[in-house]
């Protein structure tokens, strides 16, 4: 350093400090952005278009902030286990709890999973709650758990049925072998696209209740300090996307099969 006077050394040596520390700092902003993404169809899949409805609204959400996105697929908990020890920027998509916040920043909500009462039109069911469906019966996937609904069928006023898969439940509910099917609402119509007929499915309608809701965001690492400006660039970003209409656009394609899976999209 320089002979300076004393003084100028005082007065010089914090501004060049704070000055390389602000430089650093925008350094730290990448452009890019690693995430661990996986298996959850009809939202994300390797094999979907855009890698599913939820990919596509986190990258452009990202794109509307100047940051791009890149996927890289694994299993579930490898996914949560490289957020928690700084392997990755981060993951999608994932629900809020304690322990996770405590390595991980989360986002505002990017998709909510709304549970409604799938049923046929012909059997004009109107329940504001499980206990209104006193005397009649469900079908629940194999495994599932009964979330909501766990009072009334412990309690006798509600029959459960179990199938195999949402298949298989929606062919029992066409056959009226059950009286409704307790499922979120994207899930449902992803299925009945895929596997029933346009005849099959103008037969089924759901609930205008929902019975129950879970929030789905983004979380990204704690061990990376960027990740603070990255996190707020994506909260504006999805911000501008429902500001602008753009989310409400996507989610119509959604609902319209834009994002189911196609020979070209397999082919990907």
């Amino acid at each position: 350093m320089p002979s300076w006077p004393k003084w100028l050394r005082h007065l010089i040596l914090p501004l060049l400090t704070g000055w390389i520390f602000c430089a650093n700092a925008e350094d730290d902003i990448k452009p890019q952005i690693v995430l661990a993404n996986g298996e959850w169809e009809p939202f994300l899949s390797r094999s979907l278009p855009h890698y599913g409805f939820a990919s596509h609204i986190v990258s452009e959400a990202f794109a509307a902030s100047g940051v791009y996105v890149e996927y890289a697929f694994f299993p579930w908990a490898r996914a949560e286990s490289m957020v928690e020890y700084g392997q990755i920027d981060g993951s999608l998509l994932w629900t809020q709890t304690p322990a996770r916040s405590n390595f991980a920043l989360f986002s505002d909500v990017v998709i909510t999973q709304d549970e409604v009462l799938f049923h046929l039109r012909s059997n004009s069911l109107d329940p504001k709650s499980p206990m209104d469906m006193a005397g009649k019966s469900i079908v629940v996937p194999l495994g599932s758990k009964l979330g909501v609904w766990e009072r009334a069928v412990k309690s006798g006023h509600v029959t459960v049925v179990e199938a195999r898969n949402i298949n298989i439940g929606f062919t029992m509910l066409l056959r009226s072998r059950v009286d409704a099917f307790p499922l979120a609402k994207a899930v449902g119509y992803s299925n009945l696209r895929l596997h029933f007929t346009p005849e099959q499915q103008s037969l089924i309608t759901n609930s205008s209740t929902v019975f129950d809701r879970h929030e789905y965001r983004l979380m990204l690492t704690r061990k990376s300090p960027a990740n603070d400006k990255l996190i707020t660039l994506f909260n504006q970003g999805l911000r501008h996307l429902r500001d602008t209409g753009k989310y409400a656009e996507m989610e119509a394609d959604y609902y319209k099969g834009v994002y189911d899976l196609t020979s070209e999209s397999s082919q990907n």
